[in-house]
């Protein structure tokens, strides 16, 4: 509690595209702009109808088809079905999708629908995964892979970040010596400075190596 009290960040904050953000620190909140998904649209292939319209032997007219990025282009007409993909955009009045191991098509330009659908099977309403004005990453986050998905689902094509910290480091001793050199008598291999370089870099600093230090006070100073 104390820590994070007395703690401020050492770094100031910058926009970074989302591509180049994968490990970065987000400075700030990020709201989502948009409904995700944008619209109602079919959780299955299948055929999209108002569920107050099925007869009671499930048969209705095919009055169109609708695949994803490509909408009715109106509201659906009373009485019909249109054939329907998944993602793709529910017509404005349906409400319920069948799904197409569930029907057959029929003579006519007709489909035989499953009469035991519920009102909203199916169907998935817009911002059901996200709802606009939400809050999807919070600022602090260490963004991942699956963070950057989230940022780029609400349209973000790019955040605000931290600036990566700023590390220098150094081994001392008379008896280090870099791997791939020589090994005189009494000497060891420098394991230190690589280490926590590494785990530094692993962390998103930028690492200065200085290398090593002999035992001499005024050049360590």
């Amino acid at each position: 509690a104390r820590l994070e009290e007395r703690l401020s960040p050492a770094v100031g904050a910058e926009e970074t595209a989302l591509h180049a953000a994968l490990g970065r620190i987000l400075a700030e909140d990020v709201v989502s702009a948009v409904n995700v998904p944008p619209h109602d649209n079919s959780a299955v292939d299948g055929w999209a109808f108002r569920r107050t319209d099925l007869p009671q032997d499930g048969v209705l007219p095919v009055v169109g088809r609708v695949a994803a990025g490509h909408p009715l282009g109106g509201p659906l007409p009373k009485g019909g079905a249109v054939r329907i993909f998944t993602g793709a955009p529910l017509p404005e009045g349906a409400d319920t999708v069948a799904m197409q191991e569930d029907c057959r098509e029929e003579d006519g330009g007709r489909v035989r629908l499953p009469l035991r659908l519920a009102e909203g099977d199916n169907a998935r309403a817009a911002g059901e995964d996200i709802t606009r004005g939400s809050v999807v990453l919070h600022a602090g986050t260490r963004l991942r892979p699956q963070e950057l998905g989230v940022a780029a689902a609400t349209g973000r094509a790019s955040v605000k970040v931290f600036r990566p910290l700023r590390a220098a480091v150094f081994s001392t001793g008379d008896e280090i010596r870099d791997p791939g050199t020589a090994l005189p008598p009494g000497c060891i291999y420098d394991t230190n400075r690589f280490t926590a370089s590494g785990l530094l870099r692993a962390l998103g600093a930028e690492v200065t190596d200085l290398g090593i230090l002999p035992d001499r006070f005024e050049v360590i100073r």
